[in-house]
C-alpha cells in the first residue's frame, strides 16, 4: 500500500502570506514618494515678489528636508520663456539647492522647481522676482506658471538598472505566491502526495 505524506497547509499559508508581505513592501520601495503636502520651500533668494536693481549670479531655493541633487531641477525664465540658467543645480548643504544664472536684461523672471527629497517625496513650485524694473513682478499666470512647469519637467527620470531588477524579482514572487494561492486545497484540506513504494 503506498505512503501518504502529508504537508500542514498552515505552515505553507504562512510561507504564502510572508511572500506576499515582501512582494508588496518591494513594489511599494519602488513606486515615486508622493508630493509633499505644505511644498517643502522654506525660503528662496531671490525671494517671491522681489524687486532687484541688480541681476544675481544665482539663485537658491531651501526646503525642510534633505534634496536628491540628481533627481531635481530648477529653472529661471524669462518672459519669453527662454531659460537663463547658466548650469545645472548642485546641492549646497543638505536643503539647499543652488543654480547660476546668465541675466542681461531688466525684466520679470521666474524660477521654477521640481524638487525630490531624500525620504522619496516630491516638491514642485514656481514664484517670480523683477531685475531692473522698479516694480514688482507680474502675478504668474497660467501660461508662465505652465512654460516653468514644463521647463524642470522636460528632464526624464528613468528607473536605474537595479531598480528594474528588483522589480522584475517582485513581479515574479507575486505570480509564484498567486500561483500557490490559487492551487490550495479546497476545504483547508492538507495536501497529500503519494510515495510510490517501488522508488
Amino acid at each position: 500500500m503506498p505512503r501518504e505524506l502529508s504537508l500542514p497547509s498552515g505552515g505553507r499559508r504562512r510561507a504564502a502570506v510572508a511572500a506576499v508581505v515582501v512582494a508588496v513592501a518591494g513594489l511599494l520601495a519602488l513606486t515615486p514618494g508622493a508630493a509633499r503636502a505644505d511644498g517643502g520651500l522654506v525660503s528662496a533668494d531671490p525671494p517671491a515678489g522681489a524687486v532687484l536693481t541688480a541681476a544675481p549670479a544665482e539663485v537658491n531655493l531651501d526646503f525642510d528636508a534633505g534634496v536628491d541633487e540628481g533627481q531635481s531641477h530648477v529653472a529661471v525664465l524669462d518672459v519669453e520663456s527662454r531659460t537663463v540658467t547658466d548650469g545645472e543645480p548642485t546641492r549646497a548643504g543638505s536643503t539647499r539647492l543652488r543654480l547660476p544664472v546668465s541675466i542681461g536684461a531688466a525684466g520679470d523672471y521666474t524660477i521654477a522647481y521640481h524638487v525630490t527629497f531624500t525620504d522619496g517625496s516630491t516638491a514642485t513650485g514656481a514664484h517670480r522676482f523683477s531685475v531692473g524694473t522698479g516694480v514688482a513682478p507680474a502675478p504668474l499666470d497660467d501660461a508662465a506658471r505652465q512654460a516653468g512647469v514644463d521647463a524642470v519637467a522636460e528632464h526624464g527620470h528613468g528607473i536605474d538598472g537595479f531598480s528594474a531588477f528588483l522589480l522584475v524579482v517582485d513581479g515574479a514572487v507575486l505570480a509564484v505566491v498567486l500561483a500557490l494561492l490559487w492551487l490550495r486545497p479546497r476545504g483547508g484540506r492538507a495536501v497529500s502526495m503519494r510515495l510510490d513504494p517501488r522508488t
